[in-house]
């Protein structure tokens, strides 16, 4: 996503300041944003994949039903990587994309331009993915994220800004009653078919909002888990109710991943410093005091 200056007001921000909703808001909208993706090219050490084969099943969607491909345009984002020889084209991933925002958002993209950027898959990138962006009059307005070697959907996302008086903060409320919320996040991934399996739990995820200079949008994320194992994440605003996001499952198992990295490497972090407050006060270690 190429977001500068004042735009990036536009990003997901937490209402709630848990480490799993950090960890999570670090890759909504698609992943994390192009221009943070380049600063970090020089940072990650790319690592290669184990994809067995080009010709993956994750690439044989059905076309939804009443789509016809738009008269729309494509480039390349000034950000993006180069793919590889198992990657598929910046052409095709764009079809997917565009396929995907039909299904769910039933969106036209006739005279628009998906900007589309590639990211090798690294330490800190686990798939090779291809993102794309659509901007409606210089609003970032539609998003995708998929495999760039299989074509899996990993994520897809729409953000509408109303103006007005409009409270973005924490509703508290929603923390213990959210069964409107949850009924609709079953509906939506029973429609979809977001999870494999028998669906047997929509749970509270999390709160949060995005903004832009045309206004805010508060939303909530509910989790839907299904009896094989499978999770997706959904997002829908608090303001109208409407389905905003799909965190597909291969997203979630990755992002899950990395939370739990993040967490792991905050708490190595925060010993690490209460070890040199030791020092420096001249406080002896446990180890120090046994053997004495």
């Amino acid at each position: 996503m190429n977001i500068k200056g004042e735009n990036l007001t536009q990003l997901k921000k937490a209402a709630c300041g848990t480490i799993a909703v950090i960890g999570i808001c670090a890759l909504v909208f698609g992943g994390i944003t192009q221009a943070a993706k380049a600063s970090l090219v020089n940072q990650t050490e790319t690592i290669p994949n184990t994809y067995s084969a080009i010709g993956s099943p994750g690439r044989q969607h059905e076309i939804p039903a009443g789509y016809v491909k738009a008269a729309y345009q494509v480039k390349l984002s000034e950000h993006s990587g180069k793919p590889g020889a198992k990657d598929m084209s910046m052409e095709e991933a764009a079809e997917l994309g565009a396929q995907n925002l039909w299904r769910f958002f039933g969106v036209n993209l006739d005279e628009k331009t998906i900007e589309m950027t590639y990211t090798a898959n690294s330490s800190f990138n686990p798939r090779a993915e291809w993102e794309g962006i659509i901007f409606i009059d210089k609003i970032p307005s539609y998003s995708f994220l998929l495999d760039a070697v299989t074509g899996e959907y990993r994520s897809i996302q729409q953000s509408k800004y109303w103006s007005g008086n409009i409270d973005i903060g924490m509703d508290q409320a929603l923390m213990e009653n959210h069964g409107q919320y949850a009924a609709l996040a079953k509906e939506m991934a029973a429609k979809f078919h977001l999870v494999a399996g028998q669906i047997v739990a929509a749970e509270y995820y999390g709160q949060g909002y995005t903004s832009f200079k045309s206004g805010v949008n508060p939303d909530i994320t509910m989790s839907v888990k299904s009896d094989t194992g499978q999770e997706a994440h959904l997002t829908f605003s608090r303001y109208n109710q409407e389905l905003l996001g799909v965190e597909y499952d291969p997203w979630v198992k990755d992002a899950q991943v990395y939370e739990a990295q993040m967490e792991k490497e905050m708490q190595q972090s925060t010993r690490h410093k209460a070890d040199q407050v030791q020092d420096k006060a001249g406080i002896p270690s446990l180890i120090e005091i046994k053997e004495k």
